[in-house]
């Protein structure tokens, strides 16, 4: 979940298109204000003489060179592939990239947060539709995105980080449930690290990985994907399974109304069976129940640490979440259904009671455009 930038410095906006101009060749000038974003990168619209418009993206923190590698190498490997913006140029020093410009319009949080629940559900299953399109076409540059990553970056990187996360992950719930005063049996959660290797279906492909409710553009020819700096190769259910948990990394994390959601995941199951036949079979519903629950254990780990850690909260008038404590009850009760990582199941229910009586956890309510009301 991310930080919405307050301020920008001008000579930073200054020094980035000047850099931007060089790559293409052409003075340019900045239209509007930075778009809202994370604080690790500024991303500023530009037109050049012609009239031309770009999207100029610049990544300013340390964490940016590992997001400059893996957003510049999907952008390129997915050049005439899917729905995606065009990687124009880029710069290695200062790292940023200049993509095609798709233009303004809402997204799918916008929808989610309406009064209207039939746009809902018809952006909802845009969205699968277009993570389907990511899949069936990203399957093709595993290579080229690799290599892509590693001649960008100036350090070793991970291609899926997610076994890694998996493996912190135990020594994490180890520690959050004495929090709780939980007892866990020693040993418990170390079945989490072992999750990579209990997906039965052979089906991996390209995936933008934080790809929330904000991070797309609605247009009339479809929802297109946005932002890709924490790019990776892995098993296409982990993506799948966010209109389960749903939206495990992000702020936008209200409840779905369930029909919206089997819709949405029917119609990325089918489009994705032109490619991977087995998606629409029952070794791939165990998947589905995997990448689930290990996304309620990953995502209550984060979001239990901050509560746990006393963090302040995050308030932000644009971006409206849930009651932290929530959330991470709707982990747990995903985790404690135990299809599979049964292991895990007993262990899950123990802490969303603790969690429960700690926090007063309720229910995450649903996203507004399913309640029939505006955001309020």
């Amino acid at each position: 979940m991310s930080e919405t930038r307050t301020a920008v410095g001008q000579n930073l906006v200054s020094e980035t298109v000047s850099v931007a101009a060089d790559l293409v060749g052409a003075p340019l000038r900045v239209v509007g204000a930075p778009f809202p974003g994370s604080r690790r990168t500024l991303v500023v619209r530009v037109l050049d003489g012609a009239g031309r418009s770009f999207v100029v993206k610049r990544y300013v923190t340390d964490e940016g060179r590992e997001a400059y590698a893996r957003e510049a190498s999907a952008l390129a490997a997915m050049t005439g592939f899917a729905q995606t913006p065009t990687l124009v140029a880029e710069s290695t020093d200062p790292r940023l990239v200049v993509m095609g410009d798709l233009g303004d319009g809402g997204h799918l949080a916008d929808a989610l947060l309406g009064d209207d629940a039939d746009r809902a559900v018809t952006t909802l299953s845009g969205w699968a539709s277009a993570v389907a399109g990511l899949h069936t076409e990203g399957r093709r540059v595993r290579d080229t995105f690799e290599a892509g990553v590693r001649s960008r970056s100036s350090e070793p990187v991970e291609l899926d980080y997610l076994p890694g996360q998996l493996a912190e992950a135990v020594p994490a719930w180890a520690r959050l449930a004495a929090a709780l005063d939980v007892t866990a049996p020693a040993g418990v959660f170390d079945v989490l690290a072992t999750v990579p290797d209990r997906f039965r279906v052979d089906a991996s492909s390209l995936s933008a990985a934080d790809m929330c409710p904000d991070n797309n553009l609605v247009r009339d020819a479809g929802l297109v994907l946005l932002d890709f700096e924490f790019a990776l190769w892995r098993p296409i259910a982990w993506d799948a399974a966010y209109l389960r948990v749903p939206w495990p990394t992000c702020w936008c994390a209200w409840s779905l109304e369930a029909a919206a959601a089997e819709l949405a995941l029917g119609r990325w199951r089918e489009a994705v069976a032109v490619e991977w036949p087995a998606t629409l079979g029952a070794d791939f519903d165990h998947d589905l129940d995997l990448a689930t629950e290990a996304w309620a254990w990953l995502a209550g780990s984060w979001c239990l640490t901050g509560l746990v850690d006393e963090e302040p909260a995050r308030v932000n008038p644009v971006k409206p979440m849930p009651r932290m404590p929530d959330p991470v009850l709707r982990f747990l009760r995903t985790a404690a259904a135990g299809r599979a990582l049964p292991e895990l199941a007993e262990m899950a229910l123990r802490l969303s009671r603790a969690v429960e009586t700690t926090y007063a956890a309720g229910d995450v309510p649903l996203a507004p455009a399913f309640s029939r009301g505006a955001f309020r």
